[in-house]
C-alpha cells in the first residue's frame, strides 16, 4: 500500500497566519469573505480537480469496457464519484508526500474487474476518504455517503469504535511508516457496482492497534465479531470452526490484518471478511487454508482446488507446464511490514456456520510489469474461456483505463496492478478479481 498527499495546515492555523477580514458592516449588510474562507475554497477546488483526473477517466473507461452497464447506469455511477467521493478525498497532494497507505504504489483509489465463468464482469472501487483533522476537512464525510448508498452503519460503528486509530495512534505508526506518507488512515470504502445501484463496504486495519500498543488483532477482531449488535453470536460456529484448525492464531505476531464489512442490514446477510497473513504463499498453504485444514473436502471445494492448480504456475510467474512441489515457496521481495506475497480471507455470514475461503496474490511481489501480468491474465482467463484471454484484449482494457505507458516495457512506472484474487462455487464458478490502481500522476 503506498502514494502522497501533503498534510496541510489546519484552517485554523490558516487563519492565525493570515488573519481574517473582519467586516465592520452592520447585521443586515453583506457580510465580507476572509481569506481564510477564499483561500479554503480554492485548496478544495484544487482538490477536486486533481481527483478528478485522477480518477474519472479510469472508472469511465471500465465501465465502457466490462459491457455490463447501460449507458444511463454508468452515468448513474460518474455521477456518485463526482458528487460524493472526489469531494471527500482531500486537497491535491504535493509529490513529496503524497502516499496513501491503500495500496503498493501510493494511489487512494484503487478498481477492481470481477471475472467468472458465468461470463458477466463487473466493475468495483475502493478509496481512502479524508476525516475532519486531515487536509483542512471539517466534515465527516461517511453520513452523507452512507445515506446516498442506502448504506446500513450499526456494524460498521461498532468496528470505528473499535480500530479507529486515535490520535496516539497516528503519531506512533507515522514513525514506522515511508517518510512520503500523507496520513494515517482510519478506514478505507469501497464500492460495488451492480446496474445503477451501489453497495458499500468498509476496510477496518485491526493491525494498527498491534503495532501501536500490541493489542492482538486476532482476539480484538475474533471477540468483536461475537459481540456485534445484533447476530454477533451467529457467528460463533465458523468462528469456532477457524480456531480449530489454525493453530497460529493468538499467537505474537496475529495473523488478522484487515476487517471488512457490508455496510447492509445486519439481517440481510451482510459478509464480515478477515484477511489474514499466512506466513507462506506454497501450495501446501493454499490447500491448508482453502480445506480449513483439511476439514472441507466436498466437491465444491476440490473442483476449486483443482481449477486453481492448473492455473497457479502463471499465478505466481513461474513456467506453464512445469511440476512444482507443493511446499515450494516463491521468494518474493521484502516488503514492509513483512509479507508472504499471499493473502487469505475467510467470508463468514450470520447463521453459516462453514466460512468461504478466498486467496489473494500480490502480483507486484511476482511480476516485475504491468505488461508481464497483463500477458499471464490473459493466459488464465483463456484457460477459463473467458473473452478477456484473446491475446491483446485484457492489456487493451488496462492500456484504455490507466494509460498506455503501464504496458509499455520500455517506460518506467508504478506498477498499477495490485492484486489478484480467486474463488470457486457451484454457483458462480471459478470467479477471479484483478485489482489496478492508477499511480497518482503529476503535472
Amino acid at each position: 500500500m503506498a502514494s502522497e498527499v501533503h498534510k496541510s495546515v489546519p484552517v485554523s492555523q490558516v487563519d492565525l497566519a493570515l488573519g481574517v477580514v473582519k467586516s465592520e458592516a452592520k447585521s443586515q449588510e453583506r457580510p465580507v469573505t476572509s481569506i481564510t474562507e477564499v483561500s479554503a475554497s480554492k485548496v478544495k477546488e484544487d482538490g477536486v480537480a486533481f481527483w478528478t483526473r485522477h480518477t474519472k477517466p479510469v472508472l469511465t473507461s471500465l465501465l465502457k469496457a466490462v459491457g455490463s452497464y447501460t449507458p444511463e447506469q454508468q452515468a448513474s455511477h460518474i455521477r456518485f464519484l463526482e458528487e460524493y467521493i472526489i469531494p471527500s478525498m482531500g486537497r491535491a497532494p504535493e509529490k513529496s508526500c503524497a502516499r496513501s497507505l491503500l495500496t503498493p504504489n501510493g494511489s487512494p483509489f484503487e478498481t477492481s474487474l470481477n471475472h467468472s465463468d458465468n461470463g458477466k464482469s463487473s466493475v468495483r472501487f475502493c478509496y481512502e476518504p479524508v476525516f475532519p483533522g486531515s487536509d483542512g476537512v471539517t466534515e465527516n464525510p461517511i453520513p452523507a455517503i452512507a445515506e446516498k448508498v442506502g448504506a446500513d452503519l450499526r456494524w460498521f460503528n461498532q468496528f470505528a469504535a473499535e480500530f479507529f486509530p486515535s490520535e496516539e495512534d497516528d503519531a506512533v505508526l507515522i514513525e514506522k511508516m515511508p517518510k512520503d506518507t500523507i496520513r494515517i488512515p482510519k478506514v478505507f470504502l469501497a464500492f460495488d457496482l451492480e446496474e445503477d445501484k451501489r453497495t458499500m463496504k468498509a476496510y477496518f486495519y485491526p493491525v494498527i492497534k498491534y503495532m501501536t500498543s500490541k493489542i492482538n488483532s486476532d482476539r480484538a477482531s475474533f471477540d468483536l465479531i461475537r459481540r456485534l449488535d445484533p447476530l454477533g453470536s451467529s457467528f460463533g460456529p465458523a468462528l469456532d470452526l477457524i480456531e480449530d484448525y489454525q493453530k497460529l492464531l493468538y499467537q505474537d505476531p496475529p495473523l488478522t490484518v484487515v476487517v471488512g464489512i457490508d455496510c447492509v442490514s445486519p439481517e440481510a446477510g451482510p459478509r464480515v471478511k478477515i484477511y489474514i497473513e499466512p506466513r507462506s504463499n506454497s501450495w501446501a498453504a493454499v490447500q491448508q487454508h482453502t480445506t480449513l485444514g483439511g476439514k472441507l473436502a466436498d466437491k465444491s471445494t476440490l473442483n476449486g482446488l483443482a481449477i486453481l492448480r492448473d492455473m497457479w504456475n502463471l499465478m505466481i510467474n513461474e513456467p506453464e507446464g512445469e511440476e512444482i512441489d507443493e511446499h515450494f515457496e516463491k521468494e518474493v521481495p521484502e516488503t514492509t511490514p513483512k509479507s508472504s506475497g499471499a493473502c487469505f480471507s475467510w467470508e463468514l455470514k450470520p447463521g453459516q456456520a462453514i466460512p468461504d475461503v478466498k486467496i489473494y496474490l500480490s502480483l507486484p511481489q511476482y511480476f516485475k510489469s504491468d505488461k508481464a501480468i497483463a500477458e499471464a491474465i490473459e493466459k488464465v482467463f483463456r484457460k477459463r474461456g473467458w473473452a478477456w484471454g484473446v491475446e491483446g484484449a485484457y492489456q487493451k482494457v488496462i492500456s484504455d483505463a490507466y494509460g498506455s505507458d503501464v504496458v509499455d516495457d520500455e517506460i518506467e512506472t508504478p506498477t498499477v496492478h495490485t492484486f489478484v484474487s480467486f474463488n470457486f462455487s457451484e454457483k458462480r464458478g471459478a470467479y477471479m478479481t484483478t485489482y489496478v490502481a492508477p499511480f497518482v500522476r503529476f503535472p
